[in-house]
């Protein structure tokens, strides 16, 4: 990483700064903030960097990734995972917590957060699990976690399946103000524990017992229901079906306090693509029907979704080159996210390039509570967080390059519109053209 005292973006097209409408403009970052953003600055003592035909944003902010750290550290660790990050234009992370050993304990996370500032070269934050061992039994401290860092709390891929004890985290999440962030979904360890109960919970009896993976209405609808009831403030990952957009549109137009987000993937393959691409298209929630696909863009362009996240997954060779069914579930998505929402949402006219930017940005820095400390907008005065943007910039999409130390992408030889050049963090050029930049001056 090149540290620099000053940096001055001359003539980019700039999004996102308070009080401004979007506009060419320079800007100067000194001592790691963002000093002024007007016309014509003027600083001898900066490093220059022409930004004209380009667009200058905030940092992307992701909400949903897996760096793999502690514990699977051969599938992705905090250093590649935070310069895939920074290769793809995010300046500011929030991982999951299913790691090895979980993130469940004050201790764990404050050791996690501390290697972190050493190892990632963009920010980094951390979710902590909602429940012991994120096997669904006990609620962990919260007040205790969110006072060590947690952003939210989450069992990942794992529903919480107890009604009780999601109302509970619910009401433990108003309490310590801190966002409770359940994924709707099937893990295999849930069903297996509900075939083995050979019972069904109450509101969801179908679906846990047919086609696997089909529950993500069921639990959504329950825990909308428990927020409302706890007067609790919810998030929900990885949106993927029609009927979840309109269960979410019900709630919000009934004043329940929810945000959602989607993924790149179920904005864009259906499950037709599984045949073609094959393990690297396994994902939960599974990629799903065209109609579904198109419900969920219409639901992002309508802001019933509020935000993208990757859902960055690193999985080695050996675990996807196995048959379909034993093969793990997830893809990686850090860098190709922006070229794949500028070329196939913004392009085509899905969302406009306002939106799009917003959705990466300032709105889940919002959700999360990261908005405070600057990031997601270019705030003067705050910590310097931004990405140059070159939205002509024809590119390729190929594995073999990139910084994440896995390569199960499903758009491997996309052809895409739209990269990051630059990748600034504080006062540190990070990613420039494609390449991280280590020296230090």
């Amino acid at each position: 990483m090149t540290n620099y005292k000053k940096i001055l973006i001359k003539n980019g097209t700039v999004y996102n700064v308070p009080n401004k409408e979007t506009g060419v403009f320079d800007i100067l970052i000194s001592n790691s903030k963002i000093k002024k953003i007007s016309k014509n600055i003027i600083d001898k003592e900066a490093l220059v960097i022409d930004a004209e035909d380009k667009i200058v944003v905030p940092g992307l902010v992701d909400v949903h990734v897996h760096f793999r750290q502690p514990g699977q550290e051969h599938k992705e660790d905090l250093c590649s995972g935070s310069r895939a990050a920074a290769a793809g234009g995010f300046t500011t992370v929030i991982a999951e917590p299913n790691t090895d050993p979980p993130i469940d304990t004050p201790s764990r996370l404050i050791q996690l957060l501390k290697i972190a500032k050493k190892e990632c070269v963009v920010n980094y934050f951390s979710k902590s699990a909602t429940t012991v061992g994120l096997n669904g039994k006990r609620l962990v401290d919260v007040e205790k976690l969110k006072n060590a860092g947690a952003r939210a709390i989450s069992d990942d891929g794992h529903p919480v399946a107890g009604e009780r004890l999601m109302l509970n985290a619910l009401k433990k999440g108003k309490e310590c103000n801190i966002l409770v962030n359940p994924h709707c979904e099937e893990s295999p360890l849930y069903r297996k524990r509900q075939s083995e109960k050979k019972k069904n919970l109450r509101n969801f009896p179908d679906s846990v017992t047919s086609e696997p993976y089909t529950a993500e209405v069921d639990f959504i609808m329950r825990d909308i229901e428990l927020a409302e009831k706890a007067g609790a403030r919810i998030h929900i990952s990885h949106v993927s079906l029609a009927q979840s957009v309109i269960e979410i549109a019900k709630a919000k137009k009934r004043g329940v306090n929810i945000t959602a987000e989607v993924a790149p993937h179920h904005l864009l393959l259906s499950k037709e693509a599984v045949k073609e691409i094959g393990t690297n298209a396994k994902v939960n929630p599974p990629l799903r029907s065209k109609a579904d696909v198109e419900a969920v863009q219409q639901g992002l362009a309508d802001g019933v979704i509020d935000i993208i996240a990757s859902d960055h997954a690193p999985h080695t060779a050996k675990d996807k080159n196995l048959p379909f069914n034993k093969a793990a579930f997830g893809l990686i998505g850090l860098e190709t996210t922006l070229g794949l929402v500028l070329t196939h949402l913004v392009n085509p006219g899905i969302l406009t390039l306002k939106q799009a930017i917003e959705q990466m940005t300032i709105i889940p820095a919002k959700i999360f509570g990261l908005d405070k400390s600057g990031i997601g907008s270019l705030t003067p005065g705050t910590k310097a967080n931004i990405v140059v943007i070159d939205l002509k910039k024809r590119w390729k999409v190929d594995v073999n390059k990139f910084f994440s130390k896995a390569r199960n992408c499903p758009f491997d030889g996309w052809k895409l519109q739209g990269k990051a050049i630059m990748t600034i963090v504080g006062n540190r050029i990070v990613m420039k053209d494609g390449e991280i930049i280590e020296n230090t001056l």
